[in-house]
């Protein structure tokens, strides 16, 4: 993993100090080396010049300097954020068609695969990765995202200049206006807790869509022609396209085929553990499979007060029952006091704003799992194609959860409305009930305290993931593949990145290789749930057979600390010193209905926590926003 970004067309020239010092605000991205290049207006190597490139390594495969970036040759260039898994196949391909390589990069074979096949390559590729592909002969570039986005590329067209990053920040100090926050952005951030894609914070700033890629030339920048972004594999097209099923029972073969590729690395590799199926699962194919001939290291959180959210005695118990001195267990003691230390520099690593307090949490166990390993696979993803979340029970049979215990069935719910006591329970009502299955996606996302914003709704704006989504209106799982597209895609992979690359780790996801998405969007549905397990059937099933030992109806637990407790000691005069009258109108947001939300919760309202974190996280992120220095002329 590391981090890259460029300009094309600049109006004016920039120099290699210039480039030095923006490409030093990221180099937590990939501290072992930075590319810096600098091409005149024919795209030649120069001193100065109006297009300009870096790239920070964190090297994984092939350590050596041959493998720096940018990667190039007299005609071409690459930039490359990822690992394509399935290099080494492709490789192959690429001798017979008479490629000769110099390295063992994935690097190189991403260059040759651009090279043979142009875009007909993006679809062979099997990885996480965004790039950017220049053909400086012919003046034309190519950028591309995987399939699900578990990388980020940013990018912004501004008069004649392009510009695209893995981070937005490095989009802003590469531009010479500072754009304006966007507001229905805000509103959407206040929905959901991330910001869906394409649309970013910022106006006129946009990202990248997973599958998707741009084609863009030097006269189509000069003459101000607006690029648009396609579509190379779309998650809705694919599950409509498949009329044939999985063999649930080959899902273990298709597991250990992403596992095969995931765990090659030429650095120190290791799993995060949890006493949850989805890692538990990853380690217990690691066992059988992979233990034999060499060690693994599962690192394991631990708090150092005590919470319920500690996994750490669960999960030592269950690699011990393996009986196999092959599998390393370590436990990352998180101090709390640490944690709360580390809001104040949250947003010099997360370029938007984010409301899931666990960001914080994967930033210090990233930081400890560092001093260890350089990479680290985990297992998220497995709740999207599996029918994992609790909150999926509530979209398919519409219920009015109250207090967080009672679940009241829709039809009588419907019953209580008129003696609910307050616009909040009656606002958690609707939202809960909403019987548009679309449209309760997002609703089951909505705090109570925001109903005013179903004024604007988030389903009229441009989100990427309403895009062919009557293809999959009428499935059962509806709800996970919109996830997919939103939830997956824009915050849990979006937290992951962040969190590990301000730590300079690398996270893998196997459960996001390409065969194991084919093989979930293609499996009947009552294998992901059934009256044995309501979440993620299959996968506990092959656990069972493949670790008897692991507690299979173990309730599952929540990663988080306690964030009311915190907002209202440590963070208390933070928060309300930040969040007022001016910060909100920054912002775009009506102070008149924020600060007494902010009152009403200091008062003792704890229903408004996650509210109140939403707004602090706002006006975090702003705060650094507005003191981004701009690129300009020397």
């Amino acid at each position: 993993m590391c981090g890259f970004a460029g300009i094309l067309n600049n109006s004016f020239s920039i120099y290699p100090k210039q480039l030095a010092e923006i490409s030093s605000k990221v180099s937590f991205r990939g501290p072992d080396s930075c590319g810096i290049r600098i091409y005149d207006h024919t795209l030649q190597p120069a001193s100065e010049g109006n297009n300009a490139i870096f790239f920070n390594r964190l090297a994984i495969i092939d350590l050596d300097a041959r493998s720096d970036q940018p990667f190039e040759d007299e005609r071409y260039s690459i930039l490359f954020n990822g690992e394509i898994y399935n290099y080494l196949e492709l490789k192959k391909s690429l001798e017979k068609e008479g490629c000769f390589f110099h390295t063992t990069s994935d690097t190189e074979v991403l260059f040759y695969a651009l090279k043979q096949w142009g875009i007909n390559g993006i679809s062979k590729l099997n990885g996480m990765f965004a790039f950017c592909w220049i053909d400086r002969k012919n003046k034309n570039f190519l950028l591309a995202r995987d399939r699900m986005g578990i990388k980020p590329l940013y990018y912004r067209q501004s008069g004649k200049s392009f510009i695209f990053s893995s981070e937005l920040d490095s989009v802003l100090r590469l531009s010479d206006t500072l754009p304006s926050i966007q507001p229905k952005s805000v509103h959407a951030f206040l929905w959901t807790q991330f910001i869906p894609a394409p649309n970013t914070i910022l106006q006129d700033v946009f990202k990248l869509p997973p599958g998707h890629y741009i084609e863009g030339t030097w006269d189509m920048l000069e003459g101000q022609q607006l690029l648009s972004t396609k579509s190379y594999w779309d998650a809705y097209q694919q599950i409509s396209l498949n009329n044939s099923n999985s063999d649930p029972v080959n899902l273990e073969n298709v597991l250990v085929d992403s596992l095969s590729r995931q765990l090659i690395a030429d650095v120190p590799l290791g799993l995060f553990l949890s006493s949850g199926v989805d890692s538990s699962l990853l380690a217990a194919l690691v066992n059988k499979h992979f233990a034999g001939g060499q060690q693994f290291n599962f690192f394991t959180v631990a708090f150092d007060e005590a919470t319920s959210s500690d996994e750490s005695k669960d999960a030592l118990e269950f690699i011990r029952g393996f009986n196999n001195p092959a599998l390393l267990s370590h436990t990352l003691t998180v101090d709390a006091s640490g944690i709360g230390e580390r809001l104040d520099n949250l947003y010099d690593y997360f370029d938007e704003p984010f409301g899931d307090q666990t960001s914080l949490l994967n930033w210090a166990i990233s930081s400890k799992a560092k001093e260890l390993v350089t990479v680290v696979l985990s297992g998220d993803g497995a709740d999207e194609l599996f029918w994992g979340y609790n909150r999926y029970d509530q979209w398919k049979d519409p219920s009015f959860n109250l207090f967080n215990r009672i679940n009241i069935p829709g039809n009588i719910a419907n019953l209580l409305k008129p003696f609910l006591p307050d616009t909040y329970w009656r606002t958690k009502l609707a939202l809960e009930l909403e019987p548009n299955p679309i449209h309760r996606h997002f609703t089951l996302f909505l705090h109570p305290a925001l109903g005013h914003l179903l004024n604007e709704p988030i389903w009229d704006e441009d989100i990427w993931a309403l895009q062919y989504a009557a293809l999959i209106r009428d499935r059962n799982d509806l709800a996970a593949v919109l996830d997919i597209k939103t939830y997956l895609a824009d915050a849990m992979l979006h937290k992951v990145d962040r969190a590990s690359m301000a730590a300079s780790l690398e996270v893998r996801v196997p459960y996001l290789d390409n065969v194991v998405i084919d093989y979930a969007f293609k499996l009947p549905f009552q294998y992901k749930s059934n009256e044995d397990f309501k979440h993620k059937a299959i996968l506990k099933q092959l656990l069972q057979r493949l670790a008897p030992h692991y507690e299979i109806n173990r309730p599952k637990k929540g990663f988080t600390f306690p964030l009311d407790k915190w907002l209202r000691s440590a963070w208390r005069d933070r928060a309300l010193s930040l969040i007022n009258k001016d910060s909100l109108i920054r912002l775009g947001l009506d102070y008149k209905i924020y600060l007494p939300i902010i009152d009403k919760y200091y008062k003792g309202d704890k229903q408004l926590t996650i509210v109140v974190w939403y707004l602090l996280n706002l006006v975090l992120w702003e705060k650094k926003f507005k003191n981004i220095s701009l690129l300009q002329p020397i």
